[in-house]
């Protein structure tokens, strides 16, 4: 909707970032706040977050630039600007995981309480940066011609919507066109429904039944959250498997599964204990 927030001489502000900044600010305020109640250190909390944004950044971006490498190729240093938008959840939280996991290790942080500190703050942070992915015209849902669809303005080149441009590779649309045909804002459900799953996470944490319970329960929500939110989204054909779902929902069942298995087990255990 409106990529380009302002201008700061020649250089363009994206709304992409900025969006992405603020999810971030929220999301350490929430993580704190419960890190604080939970009497865990507030700076591991926040050197964690540190860790976690670079790796995730870093890990979604990669993932992206894997999926869309064809646009890429000819300018490869393209692949660097981030603030244009262009992350892929899975990528980055893989990365996050990782990074996350060896550095609490490293430091015998207990896990299972840091991350139900987290929980919270993480699903407030991705709610808010999709509100990013939606100015930014990026994550957008398949056609639609219901009273539901969001047709993105062309603005100014280069800074097309992607909407606008795949349309335009697609011969939907042609270059004389003012907006892109209407699609399914799959960006906004998402953040109310992110949201929702923090309302969740913020009520239950005080009657958390074992340590780790908001941590799984935050992933088995997201997960079908993803799975059943991607049947909406736009992909191309690359980022689909067996010609029914697409990676991410692939990877979103094996969270789901995953997250049910560890509850579960943490339950179990809680009640041998």
């Amino acid at each position: 909707m409106h990529r380009i927030l302002f201008h700061i001489g020649n250089y363009p502000v994206y709304s992409y970032g900025v969006m992405i900044v603020i999810a971030y600010f929220f999301g350490l305020w929430i993580v704190k706040r419960e890190t604080n109640r939970s009497g865990l250190d507030s700076t591991e909390a926040e050197n964690i977050s540190f860790v976690l944004v670079i790796c995730g950044v870093l890990g979604a971006r990669i993932w992206y630039v894997w999926e869309h490498w064809i646009d890429y190729a000819p300018h490869p240093y393209d692949a660097f600007k981030v603030w244009e938008g262009g992350l892929v959840f899975y990528g980055g939280a893989i990365a996050a995981i990782i990074g996350t996991y060896i550095y609490i290790k490293w430091k015998k942080i207990p896990f299972l309480r840091m991350g139900d500190a987290f929980a919270p703050g993480l699903a407030l942070a991705i709610g808010v940066g999709r509100i990013g992915c939606f100015l930014n015209g990026c994550c957008y849902g398949k056609l639609t011609h219901s009273w539901i669809g969001v047709k993105y303005p062309v603005g100014h080149y280069p800074y097309y919507p992607p909407a606008y441009i795949q349309q335009l590779k697609d011969g939907l649309i042609s270059h004389t066109a003012t907006h892109s045909l209407p699609v399914i804002p799959t960006q906004p459900i998402s953040t109310v429904d992110l949201l929702v799953i923090f309302g969740i996470l913020m009520y239950l944490r005080k009657r958390k039944p074992f340590s780790g319970f908001l941590l799984y329960l935050f992933l088995l929500l997201y997960g079908v959250h993803r799975f059943f939110i991607d049947f909406f989204r736009y992909y191309e054909g690359n980022a689909t498997i067996l010609k029914y779902i697409t990676l991410s929902q692939l990877i979103s069942l094996i969270i789901i599964v995953f997250s049910v298995v560890m509850l579960i087990y943490l339950w179990k255990k809680r009640k041998r204990v």
